[in-house]
């Protein structure tokens, strides 16, 4: 007989009594409404760029990393609820599949954020994640789980109010205070949820559930892979095709590839051994998760590059056009080196030279039709993956090393 190797659970207890695995099928089911959700970011920021009447290019890259935020964290609290409760309970799939509906919301929600369903998109992050925090602070059983969303709770008490506030106003006065309202939130997560009488706590599940968090953020950035492909393949059936745009998806396609091998040759498959290896599991694999939020954030800003270059083959490039094709892929690199740094405790010099050289073409390139920019932006690529190539050959055998 084979026995599957599954987290143990008593009746008196929702907690996992093992350590966590893989995801479960409700969990996979959160995820393709981050894909539906993904895809309404790009389609939103697309729109509003490509708009010759619209808001400044850079408001809308400032308002499109403001929507961003939030869902990630959205994200980032069902995948450490899953990764502390048992995902097999009917309460615990009841919170995941409640979850996926404020994600639908949001994503129908988001083209409309900063004008008429501004209401709709704030309530419902602040329903999500202040109403989840509540009830686990008040039906949990063990003290350290009831105080650690306890303490959450009360933040997003507090930060509901900029979010609440800025949804009943208008134009500049909203967006800053959203950006407060991320901010707060931000500072907080870093500084662990301190709360007068509960304390701080830095320490997170990292530290106990490396490998099934290092999976599910992965699976994430998988998800966001795909965003480009699907984008640009549903641009390409609205326009009349040329050799222009068959170019341009050949680009985009390249692209995303070298995105996915840069991820994962090598220190993307060795995450976990090396969160599991470092002194501090807990800080470091937080470190890790930043790190994947800020590649995907890369391939998403990739995504929105792509669609321009695809559907308007202007004779010049808008600077702020030029911006989002190459930053992207030079936020992408930001995270890789930082999930480098946390793998091997270095960065290795392409990844750096790498930025330095996308940043420095923005400028340049706007003098250019947008093909030639996402071209540029394809080859720089294509050099570091030749260099990390090349190292690999040189230490075959390379052990994770974390700081």
């Amino acid at each position: 007989m084979v026995t599957r190797n599954v987290p143990r659970w008593d009746r008196g207890s929702l907690l996992r009594k093992g350590a966590a695995e893989q995801a479960t099928f409700v969990e996979l089911f959160f995820d393709l409404a981050m894909v539906f959700i993904l895809s309404r970011l790009v389609e939103q920021a697309f729109d509003m760029l490509a708009e010759p009447h619209g808001a400044s290019g850079w408001t809308v890259l400032g308002q499109s990393l403001l929507l961003f935020l939030p869902l990630m964290r959205v994200w980032t609290l069902t995948t450490y609820i899953t990764a502390r409760f048992d995902p097999r309970r009917p309460a615990v799939q009841g919170s995941v599949i409640a979850s996926v509906f404020g994600v639908l919301i949001f994503g129908v929600s988001v083209s409309w954020a900063f004008d008429g369903r501004a209401v709709a998109f704030a309530g419902t992050y602040i329903v999500m994640q202040a109403g989840r925090t509540l009830a686990i602070s008040l039906l949990a059983t063990a003290p350290e789980v009831r105080t650690a969303y306890l303490r959450y709770f009360c933040w997003y008490a507090v930060i509901s109010v900029p979010w609440l506030i800025g949804a009943l106003r208008h134009g500049p006065a909203r967006t800053a205070l959203w950006a407060l309202a991320v901010l707060v939130e931000s500072v907080a997560n870093a500084r662990g949820w301190p709360v007068p009488r509960l304390g701080a706590d830095l320490a997170n599940l990292w530290a106990t559930a490396a490998r099934y968090l290092a999976e599910r953020y992965q699976q994430l950035l998988m998800i966001s892979f795909g965003e480009p492909l699907l984008s640009v393949g549903v641009t390409f059936t609205q326009v009349p095709a040329s050799p222009y745009r068959i170019t341009a998806l050949i680009v985009a396609f390249l692209t995303t590839v070298l995105l996915w091998r840069l991820y994962f040759h090598v220190a993307g498959q060795l995450v976990d051994d090396a969160v599991l290896a470092a002194s501090h599991p807990a800080r470091t694999g937080r470190v890790a998760g930043v790190a994947h939020l800020i590649m995907i954030l890369g391939v998403i800003t990739t995504s929105v590059g792509h669609d321009l270059v695809e559907k308007h083959p202007h004779l010049h490039t808008p600077l702020t056009w030029s911006s989002v094709i190459l930053a992207g892929p030079a936020i992408f690199l930001v995270g890789r080196s930082l999930l480098e740094y946390v793998v091997y405790a270095r960065v290795s010099l392409p990844r750096p030279a790498g930025i330095v050289a996308l940043v420095a073409l923005i400028a340049p390139l706007a003098l250019v039709p947008p093909l030639a920019v996402s071209g540029a932006a394809a080859i720089v690529l294509l050099l570091i993956a030749i260099a990390d190539t090349r190292r690999s050959h040189r230490h075959p055998d390379e052990q994770p090393t974390p700081p």
